[in-house]
């Protein structure tokens, strides 16, 4: 498989919606990549290999028992703690809170565009979804995902009153259409997606209501800093495996000579790709510590492999490199030149968001980078996994690399 995806942190295989979210990577690429061409080389197995270092990664003894917990988590009884920023960001967002939570997705699609609203919803629809349900569930996340960028503010939500009749005639609408191109059939339809979609809304219905009702009127502002403790402990299980995983990597990552756990298992993935199609180019595309891991690995541990495009996203290679943490990093390489790509690589995007804290740009520190500034639109929490369950990120993404080739 000449695609390879490699995982950044805060990837486990054990969390709901793992699968699901796989095939909704899977789905898009296929439905974006068709026709992509290296050197007058056609790229012609899309469907990409996700190699998994999650199980390699850190693990909290006590399972985060260290984060304080007490009065704060009365303020919004009964709000799960993934949905608590999700819920943070819909209160905030409503022009009246008050009012608006009462129907928080409707009006937040006639506020801020239907998008808004689907992104939100079919996050969770994807979070419970069962294994059996996972390609259905990902093939309509990825239908109505499209629909809505396309439709940011279609005429039938004119006379909609309630979620539900949002979410009823929203199925009904993304089912007229006809599959996209790279796209599976619809087949039977998704009338078997009305109910867990409808599930979910409630879900979140539920949550604001409960949110608006507490927080926002004992505080006047439900995203001001006297909340912060009321989703610190759904951002501190992002911030404790981001950092977990690197201390992880760094400190196993072994030698050229005896790579680590990490190290062996992409590289041996890699190898895999390309031995499976070796008449194709080999496209890795890199999140997060992934980008950075697959940098370290291809300019110390293995430049003999060939890597004809290499997609960083929402990552920190040029963070690394200006800390000199790679094996290849020189220390006397600094101001006014810039860092050397790997000759083995022979091009580079990398994919930035400004709101993603985690996401850094290249081009001011390595030579033969093409930076990509994508606003994925969404909160800070968010932003970070959200580039690969947008349609307008791949279109725009098929754009960079066709200017490449």
């Amino acid at each position: 498989m000449p695609i390879v995806f490699v995982h950044g942190v805060n990837t486990r295989n054990t969390e709901p919606g793992y699968d699901a979210g796989l095939l909704v990577i899977t789905k898009f690429i296929q439905a974006h990549f068709a026709g992509v061409k290296f050197g007058g080389v056609a790229l012609a197995t899309l469907t990409p290999t996700f190699p998994y270092w999650g199980d390699l990664a850190t693990r909290f003894t006590w399972d985060m028992a260290s984060l304080p917990s007490g009065d704060i988590d009365a303020l919004g009884p009964g709000v799960p703690d993934a949905l608590r920023p999700i819920v943070g960001v819909i209160v905030d967002g409503l022009k009246d809170p008050a009012t608006g939570s009462k129907q928080p997705l409707l009006t937040l699609a006639r506020e801020r565009g239907l998008p808004q609203s689907v992104d939100i919803v079919t996050d969770r629809l994807l979070r419970q979804a069962a294994p059996a349900d996972a390609d259905r569930v990902a093939e309509f996340v990825v239908a109505a995902r499209r629909y809505a960028e396309a439709n940011p503010n279609p005429a039938w939500m004119a006379g909609l009153a309630t979620d539900e009749q949002l979410l009823n005639l929203f199925v009904n609408e993304v089912q007229k259409g006809a599959a996209p191109a790279g796209v599976n059939a619809l087949g039977g339809g998704f009338g078997a997606i009305v109910g867990s979609l409808a599930a979910a809304g409630a879900q979140i219905k539920q949550a604001v209501a409960t949110a608006a009702g507490t927080v926002l009127n004992r505080t006047g502002d439900f995203a001001s800093t006297k909340l912060l403790a009321w989703h610190r402990k759904p951002l501190n299980a992002t911030l404790g495996r981001f950092f977990g995983d690197i201390f992880v990597y760094l400190d196993g990552r072994g030698t050229k000579a005896a790579p680590g756990a990490i190290p062996t298992r992409l590289l041996n993935a890699f190898d895999a790709a390309k031995a499976a199609a070796p008449n194709e180019p080999l496209v890795i595309i890199g999140h997060s510590l992934g980008g950075v891991i697959t940098f370290d690995l291809l300019s110390h541990f293995r430049t003999d492999l060939v890597v004809d495009l290499f997609v960083t996203v929402g990552s920190q290679v040029s963070h690394f490199e200006e800390m000199k943490r790679f094996k290849s990093s020189d220390p006397a390489v600094g101001p006014p030149n810039r860092a050397v790509t790997p000759a083995n690589v022979r091009r580079w995007i990398n994919v930035f968001d400004e709101v993603d804290i985690f996401s850094y740009a290249c081009d001011k520190v390595f030579d033969r980078v093409l930076d990509f500034h994508y606003d994925t639109q969404t909160y800070t929490i968010k932003a970070h996994g959200a580039y690969f369950e947008q349609d307008r990120f791949y279109s725009r993404l098929r754009t960079r690399i066709d200017q490449l080739s």
